[in-house]
């Protein structure tokens, strides 16, 4: 999205159940189409102490493929 950061190539959203990661099998995203634009992820309520996500550089290795969260919102159901 700009020089040095760029959108993942995927991110993977998972909960922590108390005993292990279970991933969220509903996730939908909504990229982001300019620097400073939100991605959205939305994904039914799901209950745990934690939620994760994983997301895969599109550049890995890469100076250009640096990815950075800017500002995360979890909205309780």
């Amino acid at each position: 999205m700009d020089a040095t950061h760029s959108l993942p190539a995927a991110i993977e959203v998972a909960v922590w159940n108390g005993r292990s990661w279970q991933a969220v099998r509903d996730a939908a995203t909504d990229w982001a189409t300019a620097s400073g634009d939100a991605t959205v992820i939305t994904f039914s309520a799901v209950r745990g102490s934690r939620l994760r996500l994983t997301l895969t550089s599109r550049h890995p290795d890469e100076a250009r493929g640096a990815i950075r969260i800017d500002h995360l919102e979890t909205p309780a159901a």
